[in-house]
């Protein structure tokens, strides 16, 4: 009976020196697991700003400086604080020349990409072990703009 107390006494800390050991790993793991999860999040939300802002640009009834400001306040709204025009960019795939929405012609493409620096949006500092500097995501539009409809406003008579 004895020898049964003295070894379940002996036994008391071995929980405590364990989790004192396997602490620091957990922590880590949690925290790479909690920022790898932002970045999905950030990623997802910069994809439906670009979709947003090209379903802005395929109207063809907003200015690319408009379109821009309306990716940017997208962000904003849903928490990414920091984001400004110029991480934004509005492309004319079919002619570069075109580059406004408002003078685009019917079925031109046009891209709609929101780049944003990692550091930005990073909740930790564990990230610096990966080498991800930017997020990136760009959605891809036509142009609806309507052609333009001459009415002969003359009634033919025979």
């Amino acid at each position: 009976m004895n020898v049964r107390r003295r070894h379940r006494f002996s036994r008391l800390g071995t929980a405590a020196v364990e989790f004192a050991i396997c602490l620091p790993f957990l922590v880590v793991l949690i925290m790479g697991v909690w920022e790898v999860g932002r970045m999905v999040a950030v990623q997802q939300l910069l994809a439906n700003a670009a979709r947003e802002g090209g379903r802005q640009a395929s109207a063809g009834l907003t200015s690319s400086t408009a379109v821009r400001q309306y990716v940017a306040n997208y962000l904003t709204v849903n928490g990414l604080t920091g984001i400004d025009i110029t991480m934004v960019t509005l492309t004319n795939i079919t002619d570069s020349s075109r580059s406004d929405p408002t003078t685009a012609n019917q079925l031109d493409q046009f891209r709609v990409t929101v780049t944003v620096p990692y550091s930005t949006i990073q909740w930790s500092t564990l990230a610096q072990i990966s080498s991800t500097s930017t997020l990136t995501a760009s959605a891809d539009w036509f142009s609806m703009r309507d052609l333009p409809v001459t009415v002969d406003p003359t009634i033919p008579t025979s």
